[in-house]
Order: C-alpha cells, then structure tokens, then sequence
C-alpha cells in the first residue's frame, strides 16, 4: 500500500478506494477453508492453496499495472510496481516449496488413511 501511494502522490492522481470484490470473494473462500475443513494436514493444504490464489490474483493485477506503467513512461512507478510483483512472485515461491516439499504429501497420507 505505502508504494501504491507513493504512486499516486508522484503523479498527483486522486484515487476513489473501492472495495474489490474478487479478492474479498478468495479471502471468503479461505475463511471457509477454515471453518469447514478439519484441522490438519488436508486444511494446511487447502490453506496454501487458498493462499496462493491470492498471490496469482495479486501477481496478475500488478503485473498489469507494470505494463500500463511502462507504457505510460510512468519509470518511478514501474520501479516500485516491479518492487512489489517481485515479493509477490516471491510469496508464491515459497507456498509452492511449502505444498510440495511437506503439506500435500502429508495432506495425501492423510487423506489415505481415512
């Protein structure tokens, strides 16, 4: 949020906040997870999966906004959208290891021995 609104001071846009009802609908999603899900390894592995839906929805937006960036000549935006999808493509890494060097496989033997 602090380089989004390093943005918008910079190039002096007036930015009405509105609610996005995408990423409100995946944080639903994930709080269903937890509410339904028994806790354990098939919830830890549906939280990641939850998670990482996020992160592509997250990945996708500022990925698009780079492009409008870089199109617009917009280089100090560009530099601190870039900064962002960085952590963003980073993120998603790390839940990708975490599914798949330890949770789905215990998730699986879980789910196998029910």
């Amino acid at each position: 949020m602090e380089r989004i609104d390093k943005i918008v001071e910079a190039a002096q846009f007036r930015l009405k906040r509105i609610k996005c009802a995408a990423m409100e609908g995946l944080v639903e999603e994930g709080n269903d997870v937890i509410d339904e899900v028994e806790k354990g390894p098939v919830c830890d592995a549906a939280l990641i999966a939850a998670a990482q839906k996020v992160e592509h929805y997250e990945i996708a937006s500022y990925g698009t906004l780079c492009t409008f960036a870089k199109q617009l000549g917009e280089t100090q935006a560009l530099t601190l959208l870039k900064e962002t999808l960085a952590e963003e493509k980073a993120t998603d890494e790390k839940l990708s290891m975490l599914a798949l060097q330890q949770t789905n496989a215990e998730a699986a033997r879980a789910g196998k021995a029910k």
